[in-house]
């Protein structure tokens, strides 16, 4: 799609050990978005310490979440994107795709029909039937990040959780949290079940299967490759032919 005099899109995002490959599930929805609506973009990659001066140069609010003891603690997260057509920044995924929608009405819908808070409501559960693997995901993916990113990752989950590092991923907590995501998965893949096609809205795909795709690439890039190859196979191969399908929209070249 042709978008001529369109400045591009400015795309805050995390790197990784490997160049041009996507981390973070969170930041991947918004690629998705922007690659999918065909605006122009280009990444710049912060690392994590550099996230929190970003977000106070700018006077940007950050997302609250509640720390192990229920403490509500600001957290400073990516995707950001600034937009030079508008001067605008936004943060949180999902407020970036109701915006992309808005501001750019001629483009391919991410959130097609009035499906706003349905999407919405899909985003919370999604994250309540996988929050399980939390500790397994965060042990995994720390493994792909730059060091001066490890560091910081790694310290501020430990204080998040309230656990050492080494406890994150013990065979014990690997099992469980393995299952967990297993049965994540079966819960989706029933909420999948009842559409009339692949994604989860038909024939098209929509920030929900953006999101659930996210995930199943965090898997496939961050954990160990046996387990993305059974991840493949669960569901009939749902999740294959779901990151086959959105690979087109993951565009890492720019």
């Amino acid at each position: 799609m042709s978008m001529p005099g369109l400045k591009p899109i400015i795309f805050y995002d995390i790197p990784s050990v490997v160049q041009n490959e996507p981390w973070s599930p969170n930041t991947m929805k918004t690629r998705y978005c922007l690659t999918f609506k065909g605006l122009p973009f280009q990444t710049v990659w912060l690392e994590y310490p550099e996230i929190k001066p970003f977000y106070e140069q700018h006077s940007l609010v950050p997302t609250t979440l509640r720390d192990i003891k229920g403490t509500p603690t600001p957290v400073h997260t990516l995707p950001v994107i600034m937009d030079p057509n508008t001067n605008r920044l936004i943060t949180d995924s999902f407020a970036i795709a109701q915006y992309l929608d808005e501001q750019y009405p001629d483009t391919p819908k991410v959130l097609p029909n009035n499906t706003a808070a349905l999407v919405h409501v899909f985003h919370t559960a999604f994250y309540d039937v996988t929050k399980g693997t939390v500790l397994l995901g965060s042990f995994r993916g720390a493994q792909k990040l730059n060091p001066e990113s490890k560091e910081y990752y790694i310290r501020t989950r430990q204080e998040r959780f309230g656990i050492p590092w080494e406890q994150f991923a013990t065979p014990e907590k690997r099992e469980k949290q393995w299952n967990a995501l297993r049965a994540g998965c079966d819960t989706v893949d029933g909420w999948y079940a009842t559409s009339s096609g692949q994604f989860i809205l038909g024939d098209t795909p929509c920030f929900a299967d953006f999101m659930v795709a996210g995930l199943c690439n965090w898997v496939r890039y961050c954990f160990e490759s046996q387990e993305w190859e059974e991840v493949k196979s669960w569901n009939g191969g749902r999740w294959r032919r779901l990151v086959e399908a959105t690979d087109r929209y993951l565009d890492c070249s720019k």
